[in-house]
């Protein structure tokens, strides 16, 4: 059930909502906020993939990606949306690498984070996050003229960060942006 997502690229898609259910259940014994969270099938396979470090589930989400979608192989690049916070194991990096493997086109890390911020899910104003995010994305210095592009993110929230990428990969001349989200959070 892929969900369209539109911005400032050429088209974009996510799999599936991040949750089907989320129950608030009260506040624990600090003042915390507690949920009973029901995620999507793609919203727990991405979740366990974060967080537990279920590396098994990149090749599932792969398998799931080339299930949806027919043409791909007409893309020269698949790039993995910048993050904020290193893994060991990087979720969007892994997928990107293992659908570029699947599909013979290559994958570079091109879009970086250059200095650290507030974690853009606290900071609810989406032209607030465009702002801190036009400041400290970069575009390694590669020749992107006239390709067309792929990139992968493993959640999509208000797309600012799409947003910007997308914006920084046409300015260096890439022919099409198109964008694909693992899961989009209902917001």
């Amino acid at each position: 059930m892929a969900i369209e997502l539109y911005g400032n690229w050429t088209k974009g898609f996510a799999l599936d909502n991040h949750m089907q259910q989320s129950i608030f259940l009260g506040h624990n014994e600090l003042g915390h906020p507690q949920f009973d969270n029901q995620r999507s099938m793609v919203g727990e396979w991405i979740y366990q993939l974060k967080y537990r470090n279920k590396i098994q589930n990149v090749a599932l989400l792969v398998d799931f990606i080339l299930n949806q979608f027919k043409g791909l192989e007409s893309l020269n690049l698949i790039v993995p949306a910048p993050f904020t916070l290193e893994r060991a194991n990087q979720p969007v990096q892994l997928i990107a690498q293992e659908l570029s493997s699947r599909l013979n086109i290559p994958c570079y890390s091109i879009l970086k984070k250059s200095h650290t911020h507030e974690p853009l899910k606290n900071i609810q104003n989406k032209s607030e996050k465009l702002e801190i995010l036009r400041k400290c994305i970069l575009v390694d210095d590669i020749d992107l003229n006239n390709k067309n592009i792929l990139i992968v993110d493993d959640l999509f929230d208000s797309g600012a960060t799409l947003e910007i990428s997308t914006e920084k990969l046409l300015a260096k001349r890439a022919n099409q942006v198109f964008v694909l989200a693992m899961t989009k959070t209902k917001g």
